[in-house]
């Protein structure tokens, strides 16, 4: 076992040391082809670096466009996605009449996609994503990618619904009704087919109950017609809502 051990370690120190020694050599053929043997390895750390040190060797050469294909992946496949968009798209537009100008516009948008934030309080990359994929799907009406792209574009629209409810849902939870009913408002108009709707129409009627149940006197009458107004919306959208017996029991506290 210690023998065997001995053997990879040598056989390892034996590929690093040629891995530097190609680094520092100007045999730039050499070094393309063995960034293309430690990509197809999915060794992209070290074949990203090979590629790099080739973009300038190579450029304006017939193995220009291919040295910044394999790049690009590289970043991508690393999880670099910020870097590996930029490059998909300066690939596209630099390579404007290459074949793979297509896909490496498509990639560009994924990577948007991929790097939109999971944090409810800043969709700046959500939108943006959006934006980029909907451009690609505008450019290229015909592409095999259009559906994926469509795909991720619902994804992110999802992740906007659920921002949205959070945040109207965090006023009822904290007492702000008023803004909680504004709220769960702006998101009905933005979101007439969501998912979240029944959601939306409960909190949002539970809303105008707290309010009369809390109100001045001279706002009761009122508030207490708000509330069965929207009460009765509810029971008329959602007949077969498991919320119905609570809002009934709400309706009778009043």
């Amino acid at each position: 076992m210690k023998k065997l051990l001995f053997i990879f370690l040598i056989f390892n120190f034996i590929s690093c040391s040629k891995y530097q020694k190609l680094l520092k050599s100007d045999n730039f053929d050499l070094k393309y082809e063995t960034a293309i043997g430690l990509y197809n390895q999915e060794k992209f750390s070290k074949s990203l670096i090979l590629f790099e040190n080739l973009l300038s060797e190579f450029k304006g050469s017939n193995k220009s466009e291919d040295v910044y294909y394999y790049y690009s992946y590289c970043l991508y496949n690393l999880g670099d996605y910020v870097n590996a968009a930029y490059h998909f798209n300066n690939f596209s537009r630099t390579f404007f009449s290459s074949n793979k100008s297509e896909e490496m516009a498509f990639m560009s948008a994924k990577c948007y996609f991929l790097n939109a934030s999971p944090n409810y309080y800043d969709q700046t990359n959500t939108l943006k994503a959006i934006n980029i994929l909907e451009l690609f799907i505008s450019v290229y009406p015909n592409s095999d990618n259009v559906s994926e792209a469509n795909n991720l574009i619902s994804k992110l629209n999802l992740i906007l619904e659920e921002k949205a409810y959070n945040i109207a849902h965090s006023y009822y939870k904290t007492g702000k009704y008023n803004a909680s009913i504004y709220s769960f408002n702006n998101f009905i108009e933005s979101y007439p087919n969501s998912s979240f709707l029944e959601k939306v129409f409960y909190y949002q009627t539970k809303s105008f109950f707290e309010l009369a149940k809390n109100s001045v006197e001279e706002k009761k009458e009122l508030r207490i017609k708000e509330f069965i107004f929207a009460f009765r919306d509810f029971i008329l959208t959602y007949p077969e809502s498991k919320f119905i017996t609570e809002l009934k029991n709400l309706r009778d506290e009043l």
